[in-house]
């Protein structure tokens, strides 16, 4: 098996099929404003509908913000937001972790497949790539966020708060890795720590790793693609919150997305290594999540997790989700990229609403 064959063991997609092109590059410098292309009276009257509380379930709407093609084509923000307004990511930062594991197997210092240093069960098969897939087997309780149920307000906030990668390395292995679905804010905590492992080994002090990986994400990730306005967040054993918490504008959560929609590359230069966007969008044990992102898929699935755009999106959408209603949307073949920040429930109908309501924003942006 060759290390850099991310899609192993699922099913292969071209790279058309994607569409995923091969000439154009995410632009790091200041984000040109173009006419929109479709129905702009269409994502008006959306907008509006989620200003005026017309649709309650949507909670509240902070920012909607579309890039077609590289160029913002619609933006609005809500009361006390706006271009240069820093917006909580919550599980956003999933995908952020998934391009910093990315850059460091570009510079051939990670191996997704190498079994984890940090846990004390190694169980063989547990790995970055199954951490990454959220497969990793684990016996982690995501629950609904309340101390007493969820393993995430746990580590976030309760014991594990100081060092929530050795929290998450403490739990057992339940089952075996590769072989169940389980949406785990820890995972990725964990991945976030292992990488570190692996780009400063031997460094033990927690500054000093806080320091070294706030330079690495900055230089590595932010500024190629002009994020000014992007922090991310440390916990006391010094490890990036790689799980939840990344601090962004709109438009520089929507460069994000714009880095993932060209296939990694941006201003002509790779960022990340050929074949992973194919692996952050090629779906394993769950057919709504690949790596670090949440997929589309034509139809409701029997059981949860659900597709954002409940199966009426374009079938090769996919997705960076937060707590609360965050989202980042890729649309490959819209050209485009909508970048949805607010703040609502985060039960299963309020983001079936939200799913709702960008459909209406998807449906009217042309191809």
């Amino acid at each position: 098996m060759k290390r850099r064959d991310f899609a192993i063991g699922a099913t292969a997609l071209t790279a058309s099929a994607l569409g995923i092109g091969a000439a154009s590059a995410a632009r790091a410098a200041d984000l040109a404003v173009a006419p929109f292309r479709g129905r702009q009276d269409q994502v008006e009257r959306a907008w509006r509908e989620a200003m005026s509380g017309a649709r309650p379930a949507l909670g509240r709407s902070d920012a909607l913000l579309i890039l077609q093609g590289g160029k913002i084509t619609f933006e609005r923000y809500g009361a006390d937001h706006g271009p240069a307004v820093r917006h909580v990511s919550w599980s956003m930062a999933k995908s952020f972790t998934h391009a910093l594991v990315g850059i460091g197997v570009a510079d051939g210092r990670v191996d997704i497949d190498r079994p984890l240093s940090l846990v004390s069960h190694p169980d063989p098969g547990l790995t970055l790539r199954r951490l990454l897939n959220l497969t990793d087997g684990l016996d982690w309780h995501e629950a609904s966020y309340e101390p007493e149920k969820s393993d995430a307000a746990r580590m976030l906030y309760g014991p594990g708060r100081l060092d929530g990668a050795s929290y998450t390395a403490a739990m057992h292995q339940a089952v075996k890795p590769g072989t169940r679905f389980n949406y785990s804010t820890g995972s990725f905590q964990l991945a976030a720590a292992e990488l570190a492992v692996h780009l400063f080994p031997g460094l033990k002090d927690p500054a000093a790793r806080r320091s070294a990986m706030a330079d690495f994400i900055r230089r590595r990730l932010f500024q190629p693609l002009g994020m000014t306005t992007a922090l991310a967040e440390f916990d006391a054993a010094g490890t990036f919150v790689g799980g939840s918490l990344v601090y962004a504008s709109a438009r520089d959560f929507a460069r994000f997305g714009e880095l993932y929609r060209q296939d990694g590359v941006v201003d002509g230069v790779r960022l990340l290594p050929e074949g992973w966007v194919k692996f952050a969008r090629t779906p394993t044990v769950s057919p709504v999540y690949g790596a670090g992102f949440w997929l589309e898929t034509s139809r409701l699935q029997p059981s949860p997790p659900q597709p954002l755009l409940r199966g009426h999106g374009p079938i090769d959408a996919f997705s960076a989700q937060g707590h609360q209603g965050q989202v980042i949307l890729i649309l490959p073949s819209r050209n485009a990229v909508v970048v949805r920040l607010g703040l609502g429930a985060d039960d299963p109908a309020a983001w079936s609403e939200l799913g709702g309501w960008l459909n209406q924003v998807v449906d009217a942006i042309d191809a």
